[in-house]
């Protein structure tokens, strides 16, 4: 069995695990959804989330931004992260369950992967459509991977 949990705004994968108001928590066996719930994480610090999500026996975390120190108590109390990942919450738990999901990904309408975020120099940047084949254009700083204008 596994128990995963995702922080929400509204619908979608919260933009910030430290500012997220609830948490969709799923517990998956054999490929089924064998129970499913919503938590309010509306007065819990990012240290007591952390310990409520410890304290509940989550196993994965799939969030969008996360601090560094959060990610390193949930990686010590043993809870793998997918963190950077957008769009819609149930996308992202069917990405999941499929063993489609990835760190950094844009999840689109019925959990097809759309884009990618890349970390450059301490900076994110959203690489859009191209799906990983060097051509994407990368917004807010020149072009991606490597690509020059001419």
């Amino acid at each position: 069995m596994i128990k995963i949990a995702i922080p929400l705004f509204g619908t979608r994968v919260s933009p910030r695990f430290d500012y997220t108001q609830g948490f969709l928590l799923v517990e998956e066996e054999n490929g089924e959804i064998i129970e499913r719930q919503e938590i309010s994480a509306e007065d819990l610090t990012p240290y007591t989330r952390v310990r409520k999500l410890s304290e509940l026996g989550i196993d994965t975390l799939i969030c969008g931004g996360i601090d560094r120190a959060s990610t390193q108590q949930l990686s010590f109390n043993g809870i793998r992260i997918y963190s950077w990942v957008t769009g819609e919450a149930e996308d992202a738990l069917r990405c999941f369950l499929e063993g489609r999901l990835e760190t950094g990904v844009m999840i689109g309408a019925g959990g097809h992967r759309c884009g990618r975020w890349r970390f450059k120099g301490g900076d994110v940047h959203r690489v859009s459509g191209q799906r990983g084949r060097g051509k994407g254009r990368v917004h807010g700083s020149g072009w991606g991977r490597g690509q020059g204008r001419g």
